[in-house]
């Protein structure tokens, strides 16, 4: 490369003061070049010329300050070697002040040795030319310089927009957060933080968040503090029902996170950022508050329902109260006759032994019928005692032992072995199967079958599987039992449950049984129903809850 010696433009150069003009519209890159010797200056000032730099000159080191200060130059070239103040003094200058020490600087001398070179890169510098320099060369490394330079600088406005908009952020957060070093002191609050914990920034930063006493009065033992672990194991710290102590020592409920932070992987501090859920806390008590009201009500609702029901029941046993009185006159009558009877006999023919056969069998009816109503008439309640359904099956069955034998009545158990141990109330339901039972026996008259069965269904669809809704929630389990017989089956008018209702003979049956089961039924909020069975005979399934 061909160097050109033509005087600098006297427009570029203040002679007096060393100062450029200001010779682009566009603001290009300023570059300060700083040497004693005129010649130097002339050659660096060619060599760079026309390169889309705007370049100023100084002849030593207060004018190059000077200039520094009011420019801010990106890149200076700077020689070591000059009087008054050297290069090494003027660098060391540039980076203490704060308008030029974003300025990069490279060296220019002849002192070529190791020494000079690392002092300059102590001072600050960023590289280091030695004299005589080669054009291309100090062209390459400008320009690599104030690339980097152009970089750093774009990186420096991007952190600061970066942060400008973090602190924006944190400023219109509604949680307060606490930034905490390795030790637990905080050394970064936001403006949530100051309002909900009622203390000053300055309160707040550089105490040891263990000592502030705000999620606890700690005092000096940290390990109690619930940030501890976070701070000395790495772990997450979550509270969904903590407490903040104010400044003035009123509480109020917080949900908090204690996080760690970890650079280069090692433990450096966390970052806690609390919530005010004291609205919603007091939306849970409300809300507790009203389920219980709720209760309440329902219970009352439940109560009210049970004694209009045994109002209604009442009312029914007043309606028929005749039927009643006619039922159980007919066998007094006979008692009546029969004792005139006997008072008027004194022979031993076996006539008296029939006579008090028929009184006794008139005193059973009487007392049938009398039982019944009153096990209709009472208010009913449950036992519920955790117990095995298939035992309870198995002791009416026992107890009905004797009427299978007697009409020769084949007995088949399908019992399944898995269904465990559910709440009922034995004695009643073991009223219930002796009833669903004797019912079925006398059905079937002589030589038929009963089948009991019992199994665990998981009820998809409640309404196909003939179930109550509002009993019954698609998806629960519940146990199941059937009873079939191999009868006549059920006229579709005789499959109800009303009291006093029969379909037997005269003097067979009172009409209570099935009132009396399903009643029974109901109070274990479960289900009984009846259908005719294809092949023949009768079906009745009783379906509860498993829990």
């Amino acid at each position: 490369m061909r160097w050109s010696r033509k005087p600098i433009d006297n427009r570029m150069i203040d002679s007096t003061a060393g100062r450029t003009a200001v010779v682009h519209a566009d603001r290009p890159e300023q570059v300060l070049l700083v040497d004693d010797n005129a010649t130097n200056l002339q050659v660096l000032y060619q060599t760079l010329s026309g390169r889309g730099y705007r370049l100023l000159v100084a002849r030593n080191g207060r004018q190059a300050l000077e200039i520094a200060q009011k420019s801010e130059p990106a890149l200076i070239l700077l020689d070591i070697m000059m009087p008054d103040i050297d290069g090494f003094e003027t660098c060391r200058r540039l980076k203490q002040d704060p308008r030029t020490r974003g300025s990069a600087v490279i060296f220019l001398s002849a002192l070529d040795d190791t020494g000079n070179k690392v002092k300059g890169m102590q001072l600050g510098a960023v590289d280091y030319i030695a004299k005589p320099f080669d054009p291309d060369e100090v062209i390459v490394r400008v320009e690599i310089h104030l690339k980097i330079h152009r970089l750093e600088a774009q990186l420096a406005r991007r952190n600061r927009q970066l942060e400008a908009d973090n602190q924006h952020i944190l400023a219109a957060m509604n949680e307060g957060i606490f930034g905490l070093d390795i030790d637990g002191t905080v050394v970064f609050v936001n403006p949530a933080a100051v309002c909900m914990t009622g203390c000053s920034e300055q309160e707040l930063l550089g105490r040891p968040v263990h000592a502030l006493g705000l999620f606890g009065g700690f005092g000096a033992c940290v390990q109690a503090h619930p940030f501890y672990s976070c701070l000395k194991e790495g772990r997450i710290c979550h509270n969904e029902d903590g407490e903040l102590t104010r400044r003035d020592g009123t509480r109020f409920a917080v949900e908090y996170n204690c996080s760690p932070i970890f650079e280069d992987r090692t433990l450096s501090g966390a970052v806690v950022v609390f919530k005010d859920i004291s609205e919603r806390k007091q939306a849970e008590r409300q809300l507790k508050r009203a389920y219980t009201e709720l209760e309440k009500a329902h219970r009352e609702l439940r109560d009210a329902q049970m004694r209009l029901i045994q109002a209604a029941k009442l009312e029914s046993v007043g309606r028929l109260a005749a039927g009643v009185a006619h039922e159980v006159k007919n066998p007094l009558a006979v008692i009546q006759l029969g004792v005139d009877f006997l008072a008027g006999v004194e022979s031993d023919d076996g006539v008296v032994s029939e006579v008090i056969r028929d009184m006794e069998e008139a005193v059973e009816r009487a007392d049938s019928v009398v039982k019944g109503l009153l096990d209709f008439s009472r208010e009913s309640t449950l036992t519920l005692r955790p117990g095995d359904i298939n035992q309870v099956i198995d002791h009416a069955l026992h107890l009905v032992d004797h009427e299978l034998i007697q009409h020769n009545i084949r007995l088949e158990k399908q019992l399944d072995e898995g269904i465990g141990i559910i709440d009922l109330d034995s004695n009643k339901l073991q009223q219930v199967f002796i009833n669903v039972f004797m019912n079925a026996i006398q059905a079937m008259g002589r030589d038929g079958v009963l089948t009991v069965k019992s199994r665990v269904e998981r009820i998809e669809n409640p309404d196909r599987a003939g179930l109550d809704r509002e009993r019954f929630s698609a998806g629960e389990p519940v146990v199941q039992v059937e009873v079939l017989d191999t009868g006549c089956g059920i006229a579709e008018e005789s499959m109800v449950f009303d009291p006093f209702y029969t379909t037997k003979p005269t003097g067979q049956g009172t009409g209570l049984g099935l009132s009396v089961t399903r009643k029974i039924i109901d109070l274990h909020k479960g289900m009984i129903d009846i259908r005719n069975r294809e092949e023949g005979g009768a079906a009745v399934r009783i379906t509860l809850k498993m829990g």
